[in-house]
């Protein structure tokens, strides 16, 4: 029997272990680390709270009040004590909704009264980041915004009385957001700033990776992904990851074996374990470091089980075959994946029991079909010994009837980064450009690839609110061999000026890495940085910048105009200016798209005018397009080529174009629109041995369908691709941006 004085000795014990376990290394649930505190500023109506998870490294904070705004604040603040210069840098991983205008972000604050001179950086559920600033106590705030609601890294920046705001994607590359001088105490106050914007309701965000203070190189490189075996022996295992992601660089790679370290600071993204025993399985992780010691994650654990001698044994069979999608022309198709005593290396997809596909992945996408005919798909499974699974049970998929319309819309990814450019690679590789995130991503069959291909370290440059960052892209004809990959992008020069420059890439396995510079120096600016980049005909490199706020036309100056250099960077001697001038034409705003007529290969250029001033323009070489003097219907004047066309009376703001060589559009030349939400559909004329293109020969597709689109290509197959310019765009509505395939019913 329990007697009461032992129920009382046993409470005692209780408290008394219940005291003693913080002093027994048992973190307090939800208690703020030192030197953080705690509290409400403004008095709002609800009390908000703080709480700290030590074991996740995130801050989860509450709070309501009016707003943070206006001459006197209401929220709820994480801070602690701040003197001198350095910097506040957060991860804002979410954020709940109880209005529109609720804001969580960063803060340097000179008290901790409602009135009090600050400085924050804040995210709203719908209406993209604010940077605010108070610059006198009880004054009115003041702000800068941008319409998007990613990428969700923020950080303020403090030397002497100049702070700066900072967005980023990836934690990697920032762009300025706006900046303030403004004199605060030199002790002050930092931290995490949460409002509701609501009086009767919390708003709740959680903040990861919060430095205080961040100086230097102080943050780690991303983990090393999609490790795989390229070689498997008895006594040897192969293994390559996909490259690491630092802000400064990554120096090299530590190999473990059954979390043991094997070697340190492997410089390549390969390494061969040696001296294993046979038909034995083991477990392989990898973790990048950086110059300043800082070491990644471990990489996701990639188990692999040597052979016993020789490897006779095939793949289990794939199973598990499906058709998510299809249309006239094309079948989509997914399966379970198999397994194997080494490990599987690729999937045969066979269409009619003829080889239509090999493919790494669990997916494929088979073009080139009929309409309304059925076709049987089976899969087959191999291992790097080259031993071949049976077929998986066969498949029937009748496609989809001809269509009156001759392509069917179909979403490939969503969730992207103002993707810019796209170009396809002679392998069927889909390759563009984020142009906030400096990330180059791929789609391969179909999917898009977690791991980007690069993101873009220093000098790449942008500023979230501008039109500069990672623009155009192309591939190189001869790629099948060289692998050479051309990219167009903002940067900073050594006097803090920004510039745009274009630089020659090398990809092996879906990686890339610089290879050569091959023009710097192009005017840059707020705007009008151009930037798209093709090869035309002639395999000659083609690209674009604008003419921003300045005047001067001049052959010595590089803005407004088009380029045209030999894909090793030298110029070609039949320039129009000669051997020594890059410049292809003069006389351009904004040139935004370039694309060769087939047949012809006449060169055709979009470009954004002033107002209703769009121009597609016939380009030939060393000719005058106007601008500054004179654009538009205004260009009838000695020395200056006028347009095919303009926008007369609307906004088009057109972007990529690219003529469809396939199908019942072939010939016509699409042009997407970013203002007009639109692809315009021309019908390109001929009068007197010259092209034309008239207003009666202009349809409009996917009107205000998928909002801003960016660029067009046309795939080898047929489809059509383009990518919306929605979010993080200084004129988009911060929805999610797309990659939309338009499938062929043809």
């Amino acid at each position: 029997m329990i007697t009461r004085r032992k129920i009382a000795a046993l409470s005692v014990c209780i408290c008394l272990v219940i005291t003693l376990l913080p002093t027994l290394g048992f973190a307090k649930a939800g208690a703020m680390p030192s030197p953080w505190s705690q509290q409400n500023i403004g008095s709002p109506a609800l009390a908000g709270n703080a709480t700290y998870d030590p074991s996740s490294d995130q801050f989860s904070i509450s709070g309501a009040g009016k707003d943070i705004w206006g001459t006197s604040d209401q929220f709820n603040y994480a801070y602690q004590p701040w003197t001198g210069d350095g910097s506040i840098i957060a991860l804002i991983s979410s954020q709940s909704n109880s209005d529109n205008f609720a804001k969580a972000g960063v803060m340097i604050r000179e008290t901790l009264q409602a009135d009090s001179k600050h400085v924050d950086l804040l995210l709203t559920p719908s209406n993209g980041f604010t940077f605010q600033y108070r610059t006198t106590t009880g004054g009115a705030s003041q702000s800068v915004k941008i319409a998007s609601t990613s990428p969700n890294w923020v950080k303020l920046e403090r030397k002497g009385n100049v702070i700066k705001g900072y967005v980023s994607n990836n934690g990697l590359n920032w762009g300025d957001l706006g900046n303030i001088t403004l004199n605060m105490n030199a002790s002050l106050y930092v931290g995490l700033a949460v409002t509701s914007h609501n009086t009767s309701q919390l708003s709740t965000a959680t903040f990861d990776k919060v430095k205080v203070n961040a100086t230097g190189d102080v943050f780690p490189p991303t983990e090393p992904t999609s490790l795989h075996a390229n070689g498997v022996t008895s006594t040897t295992a192969t293994i390559s990851w996909t490259a690491s992601l630092d802000d400064v660089g990554v120096t090299g790679y530590d190999v473990f074996k059954d979390d043991v370290l094997v070697k340190a600071n492997v410089s390549a993204t390969t390494y061969t374990y040696t001296g294993l025993t046979a038909n034995t399985t083991y477990t392989f992780t990898v973790k990048a470091r950086d110059a300043a010691g800082n070491v990644s994650k471990a990489s996701s654990p990639l188990e692999v089980k040597t052979s016993n001698q020789t490897d006779t044994q095939a793949p289990t069979v794939p199973s598990g075959l499906t058709s998510p999608s299809k249309t006239s022309s094309t079948v989509s198709l997914t399966w379970a994946a198999s397994t194997d005593n080494v490990g599987v290396f690729e999937y045969d997809v066979y269409t009619n029991g003829a080889l239509s596909n090999s493919t790494s992945t669990t997916a494929a996408n088979i073009t080139g079909l009929t309409a309304n005919t059925t076709y049987n798909f089976t899969v087959k499974a191999r291992d790097l010994a080259g031993n071949v699974s049976a077929s998986s049970t066969a498949l029937s998929v009748k496609t989809s009837p001809a269509s009156s319309d001759p392509y069917t819309p179909q979403v490939i990814a969503n969730n992207l980064e103002t993707p810019w450019a796209i170009a396809f690679a002679p392998d069927g590789r889909l390759f563009f450009t984020e142009r906030n995130s400096g990330r180059i991503r791929v789609v391969i069959n179909g999917q898009l690839k977690s791991t980007p291909v690069m993101t873009l370290g220093s000098p790449f440059y942008y500023m979230p609110k501008s039109e500069g960052g990672l623009l155009g892209i192309a591939i190189d004809p001869n790629f099948a061999t060289n692998h050479y990959i051309y990219i167009y992008h903002s940067y900073k020069t050594s006097d803090n000026k920004v510039a745009n420059r274009v630089v020659r890439l090398i990809e092996n396995n879906n990686t890339a890495t610089l290879d050569k510079v091959l023009i710097t120096d192009l005017p840059g600016a707020v705007y009008h940085n151009g930037g798209r980049l093709k090869i035309g005909p002639d395999n000659k490199l083609y690209f674009g910048d604008g003419n921003y706020g300045n005047k001067d036309d001049t052959l010595n100056y590089l803005g407004g105009k088009t380029f045209r250099l030999n894909l090793d960077g030298t110029i070609p001697s039949d320039n129009p200016f000669g051997a020594s001038s890059p410049i292809y034409s003069r006389g351009h705003r904004n040139p935004q798209g370039f694309a060769w007529q087939p047949g012809t290969n006449r060169l055709f250029e979009s470009e954004h005018g002033e107002a209703s001033h769009d121009e597609i323009n016939f380009i030939q070489p060393g000719a005058n397009y106007g601008w500054p003097k004179y654009e538009g219907g205004d260009q009838n004047h000695t020395g200056i080529t006028p347009p095919l066309i303009y926008a007369s009376g609307t906004t088009w703001a057109p972007s990529g174009i690219a003529f469809v060589t396939k199908g019942p559009w072939a010939g016509n030349l699409l042009i997407t629109n970013l203002k007009s939400k639109q692809i315009i559909r021309a019908v390109v004329g001929e009068q007197n041995g010259k092209p034309t293109i008239t207003s009666n020969n202009l349809s409009y597709l996917y009107v205000n369908k998928y909002g801003r689109i960016r660029d067009i290509v046309e795939a080898p197959d047929g489809s059509l691709y383009f990518v919306t310019s929605n979010n993080g765009d200084k004129n988009g509505d911060g929805t999610p941006d797309k990659l939309v395939r338009l499938a062929p019913n043809f």
